[in-house]
């Protein structure tokens, strides 16, 4: 691996330069082509005397749902932002790749899709049979520590069987454009894993002596709350950060009633009922 191939591709000089051979992909005459980790693939940047720093570079995944709030668990088919940052004490342009997996080792196969517009310098391409998002050419970070962060769309996998969990990827190159190269350039990697959230139905539940029934699920609009005919509850829906959504007056019933989520973002709630004789959280999909 040469040095001016960052991420395989380091600069050249003291400025930056796009290779003609660039336009291929940044990983030409590379192999594996993917070094994210995913499919049993190597992590390492650092071979053939190229980006061997031993100050490793710091590394973020970050998985937003509508709203700008984290998710560590996905919902089946729902859309997500996916933003990737690293950072480096140091060294000042970026190389990166990263990618979204189900499955384990060798037959790892993408996991959703990632569809819209690419942010600049990044570009999706297919390697190995995964999806690819990596950089089109030398990223140069900003402040201090100097970092670089890449924000894209990812719409999880509609499953139709049993629960699964996705794998996402991310392996970047810090290169510090001194055009030596086996000296000062340092790669890292790191994964994280999103558990699906099971796919509820109308949920029909008894617990310490309540009866609750929440339809439809997913609900697209009207979301009815059936309990005990005769007693009274509390309903409060809670969204993945733990925010009330749906303070006001109508919040005690007595049998049933009826919430407009129409001015939900999509995504996972908790519905949690209360009466004198206990609560009981139903956990809804807002469509």
């Amino acid at each position: 691996m040469k040095k001016r191939t960052l991420l395989f591709a380091a600069v050249a000089g003291l400025s930056y330069v796009t290779l003609s051979s660039y336009e291929a992909g940044p990983t030409v005459g590379i192999s594996p082509t993917q070094r994210t980790g995913a499919k049993a693939s190597s992590t390492s940047c650092a071979t053939g005397g190229c980006h061997t720093g031993t100050t490793a570079p710091t590394l973020d995944i970050r998985v937003d749902s509508i709203g700008g709030v984290e998710v560590t668990k996905f919902v089946s088919g729902m859309t997500y932002t996916v933003t990737v940052t690293g950072s480096h004490a140091t060294n000042t342009n970026y190389g990166f790749q990263y990618t979204a997996v189900t499955g384990s080792g060798a037959s790892q196969t993408p996991a959703g899709t990632h569809s819209g517009v690419m942010p600049s310098q990044v570009a999706k391409r297919t390697f190995d049979g995964l999806t690819i998002i990596e950089q089109t050419s030398a990223i140069a970070g900003t402040g201090t520590p100097n970092t670089f962060s890449k924000t894209f769309t990812w719409t999880a996998p509609t499953v139709t069987g049993s629960p699964i969990d996705v794998k996402m990827y991310l392996t970047v190159n810090a290169v510090n454009n001194n055009n030596n190269a086996d000296v000062g350039d340092a790669s890292a990697n790191m994964s994280i894993t999103l558990q699906q959230h099971p796919t509820p139905s109308a949920v029909g539940t008894v617990s310490n002596g309540i009866s609750v029934k929440a339809y439809p699920n997913p609900v697209t609009d009207l979301l009815n709350i059936q309990a005990n005919a005769y007693d009274t509850y509390t309903i409060q829906v809670y969204d993945v950060a733990g925010r009330l959504v749906n303070a006001g007056s109508n919040n005690i019933i007595t049998g049933s009633s009826t919430i407009n989520t129409a001015s939900w973002a999509p995504g996972m709630y908790n519905v949690v009922v209360a009466g004198e004789n206990g609560a009981k959280t139903i956990q809804v999909i807002k469509q």
